[in-house]
């Protein structure tokens, strides 16, 4: 095997890893904004029952606690398959 094809297959497996790192942080970053966008889920869902509490909910406050239920458990399925993944 000459110098060049050494050379050659360094680089193949720079290349590899440097793909691997970069999927890596990809799933990191869709893994960190799905948790935000989960949280912010909670928080609006937060205030919707509170105002139920308070007796100032708005007409449809059922449908949009489904509607945010949902989006919930969507959400956590994903961080479930980012996990297992």
């Amino acid at each position: 095997m000459g110098i060049m094809d050494k050379v050659k297959a360094t680089s193949q497996k720079v290349g590899e890893k440097a793909k691997g790192a970069v999927e890596a942080g990809q799933e990191k970053l869709d893994e960190t904004k799905t948790k935000k966008h989960i949280g912010e889920l909670k928080e609006e869902l937060g205030g919707i029952i509170y105002a139920q509490r308070t007796g100032t909910a708005a007409a449809g406050a059922e449908t949009e606690i489904e509607r945010i239920v949902g989006e919930i458990k969507t959400a956590e399925e994903h961080l479930g398959e980012l996990a297992a993944s």
